[in-house]
């Protein structure tokens, strides 16, 4: 709108688009989109109906209840996402590793359909789980730290979720459970921790108390000796995954897939290859590698290592490893 002489100038509005997972679009765009129906001053029509593209599911499809361009939208190798806060962010946050429900919602998606069960052995605080009720799957999650456990309750309670099944253990003893009780899962979906805890390189120096993005709550999440993050080194937290593998694959039916969201590390001046070497150790178990996607979340905070001084890289991105069984 033109004001005190000035030109007019086109204000852009943004909304998320039903078709593209929540993405925040250009409203112009709906008005090029075959599902645009209309609008009045700034109110936006849109005739979209995800009825429209279930009808168009393959009849051979036996993966998933995916159309073909919501198939071949999640084979691409990159993902970025920009996801609101939502489902309990506000509780959830307390875990400094959570992972978005939106993002498990659509990995989850893809590799099951309708009414399948999934399986977290890293549950921390239910983001697989919640993801898994916001698309219809029964889920299962393993979790050592009692403290996360009641995290995700409180979130169901707080936002009217179905609790769905949570173990409180160490998953390396509750999968053999599991295993001897003749249970199986259709997909298996984790976000295990990282790496092992080592000594803190960005807090405590004297710029801490001034600059938000010198702290960090990069630390062990328990005092348990059976949580990964307190072995000595990585070497013991690589064989340790294995080791979660090789108990995951007779939980798994025959073909079934394993998705495994990791992210490399940097200590001691080194960049550590923790997404192969984890890889590597899955393989052995007996899975097959089937592609990595490349996870980029728009909000990972961006922090000052090495500077001024030397190329320290920020890994904003997480890898997400497919396997099959």
């Amino acid at each position: 709108m033109a004001d005190m002489g000035h030109p007019a100038r086109a204000i852009g509005l943004r909304l998320n688009c039903p078709r593209v997972y929540d993405k925040l679009i250009d409203m112009r765009r709906c008005q090029t989109c075959e599902d645009y129906c209309g609008g009045n001053g700034a109110e936006i029509r849109c005739g979209y109906s995800p009825d429209q593209e279930k009808a168009s599911v393959h009849p051979r499809n036996s993966l998933n209840n995916l159309a073909g361009n919501e198939w071949l939208f999640f084979t691409k190798s990159v993902l970025q996402t920009s996801y609101p806060s939502a489902h309990g962010q506000n509780l959830r946050r307390q875990h400094g590793a959570n992972k978005p429900p939106q993002l498990m919602e659509h990995i989850i998606e893809f590799f099951t359909k309708p009414g399948q069960s999934v399986l977290d052995p890293f549950a921390g605080v239910g983001g697989t789980l919640i993801g898994a009720t916001l698309c219809g799957r029964r889920a299962t999650g393993i979790e050592l730290n009692p403290r996360w456990i009641e995290v995700y309750r409180q979130v169901c309670r707080q936002e009217g979720l179905a609790e769905q099944e949570m173990i409180e253990g160490d998953c390396l003893t509750v999968l053999e459970e599991l295993a001897a009780a003749g249970r199986r899962f259709d997909f298996v979906v984790t976000d295990p921790p990282y790496s092992v805890a080592l000594e803190k390189t960005l807090s405590g120096d004297r710029y801490a108390g001034k600059h938000a993005n010198r702290r960090t709550d990069f630390d062990s999440f328990s005092s348990d000796p059976r949580d990964l993050r307190n072995l000595s080194t990585f070497e013991e937290y690589y064989q340790a995954m294995g080791r979660m593998a090789a108990l995951l694959h007779p939980l798994l039916g025959s073909g079934g897939y394993l998705a495994v969201i990791i992210r490399d590390s940097y200590q001691g001046g080194q960049y550590l290859m923790a997404s192969y070497e984890v890889g590597r150790r899955i393989e052995a178990a007996g899975f097959v590698m089937k592609g990595i996607k490349v996870w980029y979340g728009t909000g990972a905070r961006v922090r000052p290592y090495g500077y001024p001084y030397a190329y320290v890289p920020n890994i904003v991105h997480q890898n997400i490893l497919i396997f099959r069984r």
